[in-house]
């Protein structure tokens, strides 16, 4: 019987592990993964849950085999003693580890492709909700000046200066080609421009930028370095080590074909032993 709960349970909780382990993950998408996988888990602690359904259907080969004698009360049983105190277990536990769901979620109004159009009725009040949801969070983390250089205190941060400031980003937005999240989080920290015109809403993208959603990229780090520092090559020193993971995990998002050729020329210049 627990085989047959497992194969219910488990699917579910790799399907939401493995949402949160794209690389671009979509934060507006975490509370509803969350919640459909609660829901999902809550089904299986009913009577006629598939895993159940699936158990009764297999009742006759799996008494053939075993010495098994699978009867209602004896299902029922299990499902009260040993499925559904596991089940509100593992409920547990993921609630745990999303217990700032919403925060995170409302950083997904930074996504240009989720603005309104600016001529429509849902323009004026995008994202205003949710930017109370950040500055209640977050307001000590904010600047203590305005962009203007005038000093505040925290209640008049999380009252006036962001919001005026979301509301002119919030055009900015909708006037600008729809790209992704990630790279608009990264524009607002890049840019001196930005950061000085907004300068509350650079820092949410900072604030952001910094959440670990996941730990796949911490996993990645691991398997790039045993690929790198092998048995063979165990005695590379950390400097050089350092350099090999970083082209090995970013040289595709972040180095163009210039840059790629500017590195081996410089590479090509240094004096060796041999030729390369």
């Amino acid at each position: 019987m627990a085989i047959y709960l497992l194969d219910y349970v488990l699917p579910q909780v790799a399907k939401l592990s493995r949402a949160l382990q794209t690389e671009r993950i979509d934060l507006t998408a975490i509370t509803p993964l969350v919640d459909a996988t609660l829901n999902t888990l809550d089904d299986a602690m009913l009577p006629a849950a598939n895993w159940v359904l699936e158990l009764m259907d297999a009742k006759n080969e799996i008494e053939e085999v075993t010495d098994i004698m699978l009867t209602t009360e004896s299902i029922a049983t299990f499902q009260g003693q040993v499925a559904e105190p596991f089940i509100r277990m593992l409920k547990a536990n993921i609630s745990s580890r999303f217990i700032s769901q919403d925060i995170v979620s409302s950083f997904g109004i930074f996504d240009p492709k989720k603005v309104p159009a600016a001529d429509s009725s849902d323009f004026h009040t995008y994202g205003e909700d949710l930017i109370d949801v950040l500055l209640a969070h977050y307001g000590a983390e904010l600047p203590a000046k305005t962009a203007g250089g005038d000093e505040y205190t925290k209640e008049a941060l999380i009252s006036r200066e962001p919001r005026e400031e979301w509301k002119t980003f919030r055009s900015y937005l909708s006037k600008k080609p729809k790209g992704n999240l990630h790279l608009q989080l990264k524009e607002l920290t890049t840019s001196d421009m930005l950061s000085e015109i907004f300068p509350n809403i650079s820092t949410l993208a900072n604030i952001c930028l910094s959440i670990p959603v996941s730990t796949a990229s911490v996993e990645r780090s691991f398997s790039k370095m045993k690929l790198i520092k092998t048995r063979i090559r165990n005695r590379i020193g950390q400097s050089q080590l350092s350099y090999l993971m970083k082209i090995a995990m970013e040289t595709h998002e972040t180095l163009s074909s210039t840059q790629l050729n500017d590195i081996i020329t410089v590479w090509n210049k240094k004096p060796r032993r041999i030729a390369v």
